[in-house]
């Protein structure tokens, strides 16, 4: 499965997510938004994504493994000064942004990480017969056991109908493989998108309509409790008592879709002989539940944690907002910008507010000789935490 953005005549076709319920707060009802977004507020003039589009700036398809949201805020605003700059020289007017707006684009962004990119074909074929798949399926027709040859596999076959159809079958996989003496395959960095890429090649069946859908975490959340995960898995604290966070985890699920689908298949064994099949209930999978579920754990990550005042104030301080800005009617060292109005507003909303007002912000610094402040990990959620909290009187 190729990655899900192309740039062609300025237009980003993306499949793209819908919020999870951990974090429904911070993303749109329509990610598909940010795509067109990206367009049109000019971002593309200056980014690629994973390679299609202008370079003047970094390729945003290529995100480091902390970009929670404001950790991307993080970097938009340490590198600020040379964005504007950029953008002067090219001629390419400055967009405003709405928290919302800031919101959409963001959350597009995020989400490129989870398309994987194409598999080899080849290196499937050689992996098809070393983890034993070939001793249950035909490339056509079916065994004596009546599993299914390669050739009765959708037509577009894809790594979600892939993860369904092998998490449905592995526990009648796994008393086949006790009885035989074979050792569970586990699939480690491509190799499951190789043998997908393989069984593309062989595969003649109908096509799978769900497979153009893409999955949404929040019914991705809603999946993971119906199906009882919730009995063996807690996510941030919701859950079975004394068992794996998952939200502690998160990092480990931002990452591609068929990454994400090997690492519950190579736990499979453990979570069938221990927690699932003593008590009867394997879950079964439609391929529509199988999307949302993996986009469900993808979007883990996304949400920030919450920020802390007492942090933010001194984070204020220390980096020099107190020499402009003010709180409740008090001045700043330098002049009297009040922060006041943003007192209650969603960390969004002010993201967006000091990018629309960066340029006034870069002349200020200039005219008082102030370095532009720079932020660390983690300072954009508590700063933000200060801000927008009312001064008590």
């Amino acid at each position: 499965m190729k990655r899900g953005a192309i740039i062609s005549n300025g237009v980003i076709l993306v499949l793209l997510f819908v919020s999870s319920s951990a974090v429904a707060q911070i993303l749109p009802e329509d990610p598909s938004k940010g795509a067109q977004l990206f367009v049109s507020k000019g971002c593309v003039k200056c980014h690629a994504v994973q390679g299609k589009g202008e370079k003047t700036g970094p390729d945003l398809g290529i995100i480091g493994p902390d970009s929670t949201q404001l950790e991307l805020a993080t970097e938009i605003w340490n590198h600020t000064p040379s964005m504007i700059t950029s953008m002067e020289h090219e001629g390419i007017a400055r967009p405003a942004l709405t928290g919302q707006e800031f919101t959409e684009i963001t959350a597009y962004l995020y989400f490129l990480r989870f398309f994987d990119k194409a598999g080899d074909a080849a290196s499937g074929e050689y992996l098809f017969a070393l983890k034993g798949c070939n001793s249950c399926h035909r490339v056509s027709g079916r065994n004596s056991n009546g599993e299914p040859g390669l050739d009765e596999f959708p037509r577009n076959a894809s790594p979600v109908f892939l993860s369904k159809a092998m998490w449905n079958h592995s526990l009648k996989m796994m008393s086949r493989m006790l009885r035989a003496g074979k050792t569970w395959p586990n699939f480690n960095g491509t190799e499951m998108m190789d043998t997908l890429a393989y069984i593309q090649t062989k595969a003649k069946g109908e096509e799978e309509p769900s497979f153009f859908k893409p999955g949404n975490p929040r019914e991705g959340r809603a999946v993971f409790n119906a199906k009882g995960c919730t009995k063996c898995h807690t996510v941030q604290g919701e859950g079975a008592k004394n068992s794996i966070d998952l939200g502690k985890r998160a990092e480990s699920f931002y990452t591609s879709l068929t990454l994400i689908a090997s690492s519950m298949w190579n736990k499979a064994p453990e979570m069938l002989m221990l927690k699932i099949a003593p008590q009867g209930e394997v879950p079964r999978f439609t391929s529509k539940e199988m999307a949302d579920l993996l986009a469900y754990l993808y979007f883990l990550h996304y949400a920030d944690e919450p920020g802390d005042v007492s942090r933010g104030k001194k984070i204020f301080s220390a980096i020099g907002c107190a020499q402009c800005h003010g709180l409740d009617g008090k001045r700043g060292t330098l002049m009297y910008i009040d922060l006041s109005k943003l007192w209650d507003s969603p960390p969004t909303e002010i993201v967006a507010s000091i990018w629309d007002h960066s340029i006034k912000m870069r002349e200020a610094t200039r005219e008082k000789g102030i370095s532009w402040p720079q932020l660390k990990k983690g300072e954009m959620a508590d700063l933000l935490e200060f801000i927008r909290t009312p001064v008590k009187k």
